[in-house]
């Protein structure tokens, strides 16, 4: 088997954002795969073997490189042992989450993170944001509050009933993974500059699996899939919406700026909205619909300027 951490892929702008759009499509049609799994898979469960494949896949492929990075730095073991456990927690809201509300709504409150990570750094740094970054907070919390007390949880499917102005335990649980995952975020910017990061990916995917399995059968009655359709959208997750959603992110990312990749990285939420529509029959309501496009505009608002705008364009 050829060794592919030797590879150097260079891609192009134009490939890099068409990589990037690809990723973001594949990581908002995750939530759909997770929410149709959920109807026969416990969360923990389906978090358990959906990491650990993608933990095996990507170990195959990668091993000489994993072995000499540890051996170069033990230390990326433990901090892959801390970023799997952030990680753990957001996934694990986030699926439990899916049980009491829809998937669209998952998504766009989870992918708040985007905007919710400068204005946590700031408090860290204790400097105040800059000002497009407050007025994008503010936007995007104004948002999730139309998205949420406009929709509610109206297709919770567990016994939970859809409530137009009460926050229900998925919006909740959705929030917390929101939280983790901008935790997650900013350990990752601090640990990314002393260690290898597709090595520490890869060791917190296989983390994150192996916690799933342990508290899988510490607190369900963890099975295999049933049917074959089961096993496909399992497949999906575990190869194409985290083995290559990982390894090819990097990649993607290096030809663009991180205002553009931000941009496009706005494609998730909106995939998952257009696929709950579409296979769900999911729908977020005039005020969810409003609250949404508050959450994107917040989202590209401290990314985007007309002179990015067009330069953006004059590449293409």
């Amino acid at each position: 088997m050829p060794d592919l951490s030797r590879l150097n892929i260079e891609l192009s702008f134009k490939a890099g954002c068409l990589l990037i759009a690809a990723l973001s499509i594949a990581r908002g049609a995750s939530f759909l795969f997770s929410k149709q799994l959920l109807g026969s898979m416990e969360p923990l469960t389906l978090l358990g073997i959906r990491f650990l494949l993608a933990f095996m896949i990507l170990f195959i492929l990668f091993f000489r490189k994993i072995i000499d990075d540890i051996k170069v730095n033990p230390h990326t073991v433990s901090v892959a042992v801390l970023l799997g456990g952030v990680y753990f927690l957001c996934m694990t809201t986030e699926l439990i989450g899916l049980q009491y509300t829809t998937a669209s709504l998952c998504s766009f409150l989870e992918n708040s993170a985007i905007v919710m990570v400068p204005i946590i750094e700031a408090i860290l740094l204790r400097r105040f944001p800059p000002r497009v970054i407050a007025i994008s907070t503010i936007i995007t919390f104004i948002g999730i509050g139309f998205i949420v007390f406009g929709s509610g949880s109206a297709a919770a499917g567990v016994g939970y009933s859809g409530m137009s102005a009460s926050l229900g335990i998925g919006e909740i649980l959705c929030m917390i993974a929101a939280l983790s995952y901008t935790a997650a975020i900013i350990i990752t910017d601090r640990v990314s500059k002393k260690y290898d990061t597709m090595t520490l990916g890869i060791l917190y995917v296989g983390v994150m699996g192996g916690l799933g399995l342990l508290a899988s059968f510490m607190f369900e009655m963890p099975h295999l899939p049933d049917t074959g359709s089961q096993w496909l959208m399992l497949l999906i997750l575990a190869v194409v919406c985290t083995a290559f959603g990982f390894t090819m992110q990097p990649i993607a990312q290096k030809p663009l700026s991180s205002e553009t990749t931000g941009i496009i990285c706005s494609v998730n939420p909106l995939t998952t909205a257009i696929l709950g529509w579409l296979v769900l029959g999911e729908n977020l309501g005039s005020m969810g619909l409003i609250g949404a496009m508050l959450i994107l505009f917040g989202i590209i608002m401290p990314n985007v300027t007309w002179s990015k705008v067009l330069s953006f364009r004059s590449l293409w």
